[in-house]
Formats: structure tokens, C-alpha cells, sequence
């Protein structure tokens, strides 16, 4: 599992939303994102400083893009 800041964790995606390799995000309890990607790789975020509004927010963005995401609260 990565730390980082949610603007870093921002930053990150830029490539993998460009190139469409997403095949699903999954929050999790303490600011956890997982991501699941189109070959099988997973890959895990703790976002250290941000609250779950906040990252609920980039994923609602991420699932306005067609990408599935678990895990949301409403």
C-alpha cells in the first residue's frame, strides 16, 4: 500500500484514465482506494490527508467517467 496526499493521488491518475486502464476503484474504511486495473493488477492508496467527503468526491468524478467504483457513500 502507497501513502500519499490527495493531490498527489490526483496527479496520479491523469496516465491511467488517458490510456483507459481502470477496470474498477474500490474505497475502503480509512481512506483507502484500490485500484483494479484491466490486467489483473491491483493496486492500493492510503490518502493521508483528506476527509471521506473529499476522496467520495474524485471517485464520483472517476465513476462519471464510465469507471466502476464500489464502495461510494451517498
Amino acid at each position: 500500500m502507497k501513502k500519499c496526499s490527495l493531490n498527489h493521488f490526483t496527479e496520479s491518475l491523469t496516465p491511467w484514465l488517458d490510456e483507459n486502464y481502470l477496470n474498477k476503484v474500490t474505497l475502503k474504511k480509512g481512506n483507502k482506494v484500490t485500484f483494479s486495473f484491466n490486467d489483473g493488477v491491483n493496486d492500493t492508496f492510503e490518502i493521508s490527508d483528506c476527509n471521506t467527503s473529499q476522496l467520495n468526491k474524485v471517485c464520483r468524478d472517476l465513476a462519471a467517467r464510465g469507471i466502476k467504483v464500489d464502495g461510494l457513500e451517498q
